[in-house]
């Protein structure tokens, strides 16, 4: 039983972060959306997702659900990707705020809340925002441009959006790492000298293969069994009875 007056949000096993300890947490958040970007560039190389619906409709069963996964998977990844650049923001905004109540004499808190005020209002950060906000309304932002004579698959790009430039013509993949560095390169802006060089700008993690890749893998990846786990999602009366 929780103590009476205690605050459930409090997590008492977690020190209470200065304003660099708040940055090196907020670093994490740049990881998170690298490691969601990775995933994004290597599902997009799938025939899922470079193919045209009405052949993907002609599939034997089997292949369409192999399809099917690899859409939810880039989706749903790009949707993170999103999630995780735009919660930078809110956590930026905090530890500054927070910084602000600590030390109210130290005036480069406030000076810290007019440029990040002024970041805040560029075009980047709100095409960020409002992407974000796309993908919690359709999970399907990701576009897709053909020639219009051959049919032929030319780049993924993210969808227009009302009061925001046209992104048709732009890769998906330029168009999300303009974001991601973006994003850098504001902790980098607030970060203090003698800390930016413990913080690498590059970024590599492992990534499953998806079913229907269509890029050019190293002979040592090619046949690597994949490893699957089932989910089971039933009215089961315990739970029934919950709700």
């Amino acid at each position: 039983m929780a103590s009476r007056g205690r605050k459930t949000s409090t997590t008492p096993d977690v020190p209470e972060l200065d304003f660099i300890g708040a940055l090196c947490e907020i670093w994490s958040t740049i990881n998170y959306a690298a490691y969601h970007l990775v995933y994004v560039r290597v599902y997009i190389q799938t025939s899922a997702l470079q193919t045209d619906m009405d052949q993907l409709r002609n599939q034997d069963q089997v292949f369409r659900d192999m399809d099917q996964v690899d859409v939810v998977i880039s989706r749903a990844h790009l949707a993170a990707f999103f999630w995780q650049l735009d919660h930078f923001f809110e956590a930026l905004r905090s530890a500054i705020t927070r910084g602000k109540k600590e030390h109210p004499t130290l005036q480069y808190f406030w000076a810290y809340e007019k440029r990040l005020e002024k970041i805040e209002r560029t075009t980047t950060r709100q095409e960020i925002n409002a992407y974000r906000n796309l993908g919690h309304e359709i999970p399907g932002i990701i576009g897709c441009a053909w020639d219009k004579k051959g049919g032929r698959f030319l780049h993924r790009h993210l969808p227009s959006i009302n009061s925001h430039e046209p992104k048709e013509s732009i890769d998906l993949n330029i168009q999300l790492q303009q974001y991601f560095e973006f994003v850098a390169n504001v902790w980098f802006s607030f970060a203090p000298g003698d800390l930016k060089e413990k913080f690498p700008r590059n970024f590599k993690f492992p990534v499953t293969v998806p079913y229907s890749f269509l890029g050019v893998l190293p002979a040592e990846l090619r046949g690597v069994p994949r490893f699957e786990v089932s989910l089971e999602s039933y009215d089961r009366a315990t739970v029934s009875q919950e709700l």
